[in-house]
């Protein structure tokens, strides 16, 4: 008789621990995809901004190889529009319906500012991000000038020249 009674105890120890395994498995299944969350937002968030970089860089390089057209002011505008085009599209001229580098990136984006020395020839161009958000999958990240690139200008000065 003590036998059995031994029998039916662990029986019942065993159904009482089975409980425990299944809370005990939602509370980790809920931690590792938090964390699993947590790296997918932090990847895609530093693969943008990578991409930013890049985009960055090459609109500055661009920038200081263009002819510098100062005839008018809107010829300066037309050479910043081409330099916000080459960060945001990958070239100065895209087509119509060109895809961004990012999704909802647009040259309102972009900042162009050069820096002129006291003839107004061109000394310097720099080239940032203001106002991007980078969407991830939980939330968004704003970017208020960065990435920001700035390259002495090695172009060449034109100024009674128009822009095309």
């Amino acid at each position: 008789m003590t036998v059995g009674r031994m029998t039916s105890r662990k029986r019942t120890r065993r159904f009482t621990q089975g409980g425990h395994a299944l809370i005990e498995l939602a509370f980790s299944a809920a931690v590792m995809m938090s964390c699993l969350a947590g790296t997918v937002q932090f990847g895609y968030t530093f693969y943008a901004y990578n991409q930013l970089v890049s985009a960055v860089g090459n609109g500055g390089r661009y920038a200081v190889m263009r002819t510098y057209r100062a005839a008018t002011p809107e010829d300066v505008e037309r050479g910043r529009a081409a330099i916000r085009n080459m960060v945001v599209f990958g070239e100065p001229n895209p087509a119509p319906g060109a895809t961004p580098m990012l999704p909802n990136l647009t040259p309102a984006e972009v900042q162009v500012k050069w820096t002129l020395d006291a003839s107004g020839a061109p000394d310097a161009v720099d080239v940032a991000i203001a106002g991007y958000a980078v969407n991830a999958v939980f939330g968004a990240m704003k970017l208020d000038g960065r990435p920001a690139v700035e390259f002495p200008y090695v172009g060449r000065y034109a100024p009674s020249e128009r822009e095309p």
